[in-house]
C-alpha cells in the first residue's frame, strides 16, 4: 500500500511538472508572438513613411510611363514635359493627400487667353506660307484679343473653328473663309487647324475627361471621323463655334447667336442638329455624350477599315449625344427635333434653329461649288480612299480595333499617330 501511495505521488508530480512545462511553452509563444507583431508594425510604418515621402515623384513617373508625351500638367498644354523631376514639383504644388488617388485626376482646367492659347497651337505651319505653289491659297488666322471674344454675361464664346488639312487652298475654298471673316470679323476670332494642329491638340494633351482619346486614334482609319471626334473635344474644351471648311453664311450674322444661347444648332434636312456647323459653350453636354459615343462606337469595332464617318463619328453620333443630353434629364427624344430651346443634362441647354425644308436659310451647308476636285487639289481623301490604304498596310487582313489598341503597347515600331 506504502509503495503505491509512493508512485501515485511522483506521477501526480510528474502531471504537474508536464503541466508547468506547456504552460511555460504557450506564454513564450505569446510573448514572441506580439514582439513579432509589433516589429511587423513599426516595419510597416517606416515604410508607409518613406513611401509617403516620395508619393509625388512615383505619381510623377507613372504619368510619364502612362502619357509620356502629355507631361502630366496641364499648364503645359502644347509642349512635354522634360524630367520626372519637373513633374513631380509641378504635382507636388497642386496636387493633396485627400486626392492623390481620385479617379478624375484634377479639376479641368480654365484657360487664362483662350486666343494666345489658340494661336500657339495653330501657328506651327506659318513656315509653308510661301510654299502653297502656285495654285493654291495660303489662308491666315482672324485673332482678335480675349475682352471681345470673350465678353462677360456671355455663354458661347466668339470663336469660329475651321479644319483643314493644309493653310494651302484653292481659291474658291479661301474665298469661302474670308466670307466668314467679312461676316463675323468685327467679333469672332477665326483660327484655320490643319493636320499639324489637329494632331497637336490630340496628342499633347493629357486628357483626363477623355482618357481613351489616343489609344481609341488607333483605330481611326478616316480623316473625316478623326474631324469628328477632334470637333467635339475642341468645342467641349474651348467653345465657340465648329464649321465644315465648306460650309458659308446665309442668314446667320455676328449677333444671331444670343448671349443667353449655351448650345446653338441648326436644323440639318434629316430634321436633326446640323453637325456639319454648331456652336456651343465649353463643357457643354452635347459635345461630351457625343465624343464619348464616337469613342466607343470606334473602341470595339471588328474591321477598322470600314471607316464610313457618317455611321460611327459623326451625325449619328451626334445624333446621339443630344439624345443623350434630354434623356439625363428624363426627356425621351427620338433626335428628330423643331426649332425651339431644348433642356438637358445638368441644366444646360440648346437652342434649335431653323426647319429641315429650308436647311440653308441660315447656313449654306455646301457653299463652295465644285469642292470634289477641290479636295483631290488639297491632297484630302475620301474617305473611300483611305481603306484602300490602311487594307494595303495590312495586307487585306481584317483589324479589330482592339487588336490594333493592344498592338500599341507591344508593338514600338507602331506610332500613335494615325495614318490620318
Amino acid at each position: 500500500a506504502g509503495g503505491g501511495s509512493a508512485m501515485t505521488n511522483s506521477s501526480s508530480a510528474t502531471t504537474k511538472t508536464k503541466q508547468l512545462g506547456v504552460s511555460n511553452n504557450r506564454l513564450f509563444l505569446k510573448i514572441g508572438f506580439a514582439i513579432s507583431v509589433s516589429f511587423h508594425f513599426i516595419y510597416a510604418g517606416t515604410q508607409l513613411s518613406s513611401l509617403g515621402a516620395s508619393l509625388p515623384a512615383l505619381k510623377a513617373h507613372d504619368e510619364l510611363l502612362i502619357a509620356p508625351d502629355g507631361g502630366g500638367g496641364d499648364s503645359d498644354l502644347y509642349s512635354s514635359s522634360s524630367s520626372i523631376s519637373k513633374s513631380s514639383k509641378r504635382l507636388s504644388s497642386t496636387s493633396s493627400s485627400s486626392s492623390l488617388f481620385d479617379p478624375r485626376g484634377k479639376s479641368l482646367p480654365s484657360h487664362s487667353s483662350p486666343n494666345a492659347e489658340l494661336q500657339a497651337l495653330v501657328s506651327s505651319h506659318d513656315a509653308i506660307k510661301d510654299d502653297c505653289g502656285v495654285d493654291l491659297v495660303y489662308v491666315n488666322d482672324h485673332i482678335l484679343p480675349d475682352n471681345i471674344t470673350h465678353p462677360p454675361n456671355q455663354l458661347i464664346p466668339n470663336l469660329m473653328h475651321i479644319t483643314a488639312k493644309s493653310r494651302c487652298m484653292t481659291p474658291s475654298f479661301a474665298q469661302n473663309i474670308d466670307r466668314w471673316k467679312e461676316t463675323l470679323g468685327s467679333k469672332y476670332s477665326i483660327y484655320i487647324h490643319d493636320d499639324d494642329a489637329v494632331n497637336k491638340f490630340i496628342y499633347e494633351k493629357r486628357w483626363w475627361e477623355f482618357p481613351e482619346l489616343k489609344e481609341v486614334m488607333a483605330c481611326v482609319t478616316a480623316g473625316a471621323a478623326k474631324a469628328d471626334i477632334w470637333r467635339y473635344i475642341m468645342i467641349w474644351e474651348y467653345g465657340g463655334i465648329y464649321s465644315d471648311m465648306d460650309s458659308s453664311p446665309n442668314k446667320f450674322s455676328v449677333s444671331t447667336i444670343l448671349p443667353v444661347d449655351d448650345a446653338f444648332f441648326p436644323l440639318e434636312k434629316l430634321g436633326i442638329p446640323a453637325q456639319y456647323w454648331f456652336a456651343a459653350s465649353p463643357r457643354h453636354p452635347v459635345m461630351y455624350l457625343s465624343a464619348k459615343h464616337a469613342l466607343q462606337t470606334m473602341a470595339f469595332r471588328d474591321d477598322i477599315a470600314n471607316n464610313n464617318a457618317a455611321k460611327t463619328t459623326g451625325p449619328g453620333a451626334y445624333k446621339t449625344g443630344f439624345i443623350l443630353f434630354q434623356r439625363f434629364a428624363g426627356l425621351e427624344t427620338n433626335g428628330y427635333v423643331e426649332e425651339g430651346v431644348y433642356r438637358g443634362a445638368h441644366g444646360r441647354s440648346a437652342r434649335v434653329i431653323g426647319t429641315k425644308t429650308n436647311s440653308n436659310e441660315w447656313i449654306i451647308r455646301e457653299g463652295v461649288k465644285g469642292k470634289t476636285g477641290g479636295y483631290e487639289q488639297m491632297g484630302m481623301t475620301h474617305f473611300s480612299g483611305t481603306r484602300k490604304k490602311f487594307n494595303q498596310m495590312q495586307q487585306g487582313q481584317q483589324v479589330g480595333c482592339l487588336d490594333q489598341r493592344y498592338k500599341m503597347h507591344v508593338d514600338f515600331t507602331a506610332d500613335w499617330v494615325n495614318i490620318v
